[in-house]
Formats: C-alpha cells, sequence, structure tokens
C-alpha cells in the first residue's frame, strides 16, 4: 500500500444506507474510521430501492422519457442519501458537507445515463477536508461539457469513488452486504471460501466474467492508477478482500474463482460465401445497433463453407434477429445457457489446467457448447441445467 495514502474513500451502497437507522449506523462507522484517517471522502448511491422506484414513476408519466431527462430524475436519489448522511454526522458531533457530483468537480463525457468520467477537479473537496469536514459525494452522477447532470451507468458509485481516491491519492474501501470477494458465489456452493487478497488483474477479470461484488469500470480505474482497494462487510467486523498488485503468493493455487454469467444467447449462422468480408459485415452491422458480443468462433467446414457462432446477451435476441434477417443469413439460436468461467493469475504458469477441466466435463458426460480461453482464465457455454453440477465439481477439484 503506497505509504503517501493520506486519507481513504469510503463507499456505501444502498442497500447500506437504505434507511434512517442505517444511515446512522453507517455515521457511527465512520466516525470511527475517522480515529485512523484524518481526511475521509464518503461516496454513496441511493436508498435501498430509490433508483427502481424513480425509474417505475417515470414510465407511469412517459413510456420513452429522454435520457437527458432520466438523468435529472435518477441523480436525485444520491442527493437524498448525502444530506441524511451528512445530517447524521453533525448530530454526533462531526463537521460534514454533502456534495452533489458537480459541486464535487465530477466531469464526464458520453451518452446519457452511461457517461465516463473525464475528469475531477478536486479543489473544493480539498477545500472542505482541509477544514476537517468529512466530504459525502454522491456517487453515479457528474455534469458534462454542456452543464447537464449525468449518471454513469451501472456501478457509478463504485466507479466515481475509486475515480475520486484516484485523483486524491488515497486509498478506497467499498462496503457492501457481502464480507468480500468469494472463490464461488456462496448461493450457489456454500462451502465457498472468502478471499483475503486478489490481484487486479484476476479481479477485472472475475467481474467481467461474472462476479458481480465490484464492477469492470472501478476495478480497471484502480489498476490503472494504483488505487489499493478493499471490499468488505458494511458493519466492517470482519476482514474483507485486499485487491493490490500481483505478489508471489498469489501463485500458490493456479485457480482462484470461478464465476456464472446466465442470461447468454448463442447464435449460430450457417454462411455459403467465397467472399469473406461478409462475415466481418455480420459483426459491423452488430457493432452499429450497439449489441455487445462476447465468445466468437468461427469454423471452416468446406470450400466457401463457414460456421460462425457468438455469445450476446438474451436482451439482444429481437434486435439480432433483425439484423441477420435483413441479410438474408441462415441461422439458429440457443438460449438457457450459461457461460462458467474458472480464474486464476497461476494458469499462465502452471499446465494442465485445461486438460484436466474437459477430462472433468467428459467424465460428468457435460456437453459445452464453446470454450473461449485468456491468459488466466478458461470460460465454457453450457446448458442451464447443468451449471450448478460443475460449478461444485470445479469448486471441490481445486479446492475453492
Amino acid at each position: 500500500m503506497n505509504s503517501n495514502i493520506s486519507g481513504v474513500v469510503m463507499k456505501y451502497g444502498g442497500s447500506s444506507v437504505a434507511n434512517p437507522e442505517k444511515i446512522n449506523q453507517v455515521a457511527e462507522r465512520i466516525i470511527e474510521r475517522k480515529k485512523k484517517f484524518k481526511n475521509i471522502v464518503i461516496v454513496v448511491s441511493a436508498m435501498g430501492k430509490t433508483t427502481n422506484n424513480l425509474i417505475s414513476m417515470s414510465k407511469e408519466i412517459n413510456e420513452n422519457p429522454s435520457k437527458r431527462e432520466m438523468d435529472m430524475l435518477l441523480s436525485t436519489g444520491e442527493q437524498i442519501t448525502i444530506s441524511l448522511l451528512a445530517m447524521a454526522l453533525a448530530s454526533k458531533g462531526q463537521k460534514a458537507i454533502s456534495l452533489t457530483g458537480w459541486q464535487a468537480g465530477v466531469k464526464t463525457f458520453g451518452h446519457h445515463m452511461k457517461s465516463k468520467i473525464e475528469d475531477i477537479n478536486k479543489d473544493k473537496i480539498e477545500k472542505y477536508l482541509k477544514d476537517d469536514h468529512i466530504v459525502i459525494v454522491a456517487g453515479f452522477q457528474g455534469v458534462n461539457e454542456i452543464g447537464d447532470i449525468t449518471t454513469l451507468g451501472r456501478g457509478g458509485s463504485d466507479t466515481s469513488a475509486v475515480a475520486i481516491a484516484a485523483k486524491l491519492n488515497f486509498s478506497c474501501e467499498i462496503y457492501t452486504d457481502v464480507k468480500g470477494i468469494y472463490t464461488v458465489d456462496p448461493r450457489m456452493f456454500k462451502k465457498a471460501r472468502k478471499l483475503d487478497y486478489l490481484s487486479y488483474e484476476e479481479t477485472l477479470e472475475m467481474a467481467n466474467l461474472g462476479a458481480k461484488v465490484i464492477e469492470p469500470r472501478s476495478v480497471e480505474l484502480a489498476w490503472k492508477y494504483k488505487v489499493p482497494l478493499y471490499i468488505a462487510l458494511n458493519t466492517n467486523d470482519v476482514v474483507g478482500t485486499i485487491i493490490r498488485e500481483e505478489g508471489n503468493n498469489m501463485e500458490k493455487n493456479s485457480i482462484t474463482n470461478i464465476s456464472v454469467i446466465d442470461n447468454i444467447l448463442l447464435v449460430n449462422i450457417e454462411l455459403k460465401t467465397k467472399n469473406i468480408e461478409k462475415i466481418n459485415n455480420i459483426f459491423v452491422e452488430l457493432g452499429n445497433k450497439n449489441v455487445n458480443i462476447d465468445i466468437i468462433s468461427q469454423n471452416k467446414f468446406s470450400e466457401n463453407n463457414y460456421l460462425i457462432s457468438f455469445t450476446t446477451t438474451n436482451d439482444n435476441k429481437i434486435i439480432v434477429s433483425e439484423i441477420l434477417k435483413e441479410m438474408n443469413l441462415n441461422f439458429n439460436f440457443i438460449e438457457n445457457v450459461s457461460k462458467v468461467s474458472i480464474i486464476g493469475n497461476a494458469m499462465r504458469t502452471q499446465a494442465g489446467v485445461a486438460s484436466r477441466v474437459f477430462e472433468i466435463l467428459s467424465q460428468n458426460n457435460i456437453e459445452f457448447h464453446q470454450v473461449s480461453t485468456s491468459e488466466i482464465s478458461i470460460s465454457y457455454v453450457i446448458d442451464d441445467f447443468n451449471v450448478n453440477n460443475i460449478v461444485e465439481i470445479l469448486a471441490k477439484e481445486y479446492n475453492l
């Protein structure tokens, strides 16, 4: 951990601040943390189900509201939380001030409802810190170049917290309703172990492959700016997971985690053509319609005969179908499949992981539709009814 770090950003999610009682409990924990750190910035999400309720209300008014107005609406959720938390701290004798994203200097770019952080003007935050305030910032939001309030999309509060920590050279602690990051989702494998340490790379791979504790964007930011990350239970009464640069002790096990992504759509396209540019055109058209593609495979069976397969999410089924029909392509969908991934930094140095997993699948009569690899992960697309079974088998095999 960077010895020059002089403060901490603490982030609390919606379940941690769901009602006044919980907000008061968070205030007590912040005061306790202040005994160690002079400089504390708090980033919070909207209370409980506030965001979902705001979205429901908007649909009662307008089935298709503009994204600009949705950003104006959704940003109010965090504003409620920051003001209540500032009041709670003040009632306990602490100097505290709440700041919206734009007041905190969070500058964004991109589209409404999925903007990205361009920069943070830290002057106002630092001014209040020097005056011994606990600074409470609304996560998930900022302001764009024309002065419109914007929101950062899924996991936006985590991203806000890490970005502020990076700008201030603080560490970042993300408090949630789980004790840390586990080897496997405990809901799928009850004997899963909490991990004390993870590398940035492993955590990012896990976040991209289905682990829901933290969003990929925030891990990527932490890795880029070397922000020390800590994921823990919101009561802070058990040790959580520290995320840092890779060390030698991280190479002891070949597998660190098993992650699952459900809601997968597998698309198979049979293509007869002499012009391979047609294959490229498929993905150009999908990209133009903002269809995110995951695993891609291409097989040539005979002269001018190809099978192209790719995965996306089920909510893209209609748009994918429309695009492929317009291109007069012969295709089919395979639904009710999931992606199961095994992840571990030591995979790059330890041979035999892939062959052992293939052996396990064969021994248990579990077929897979697709497989993809990276330096530190192997992912299999399998039928949903096999997921729990293979997760348990792999977890036992690798002592997770």
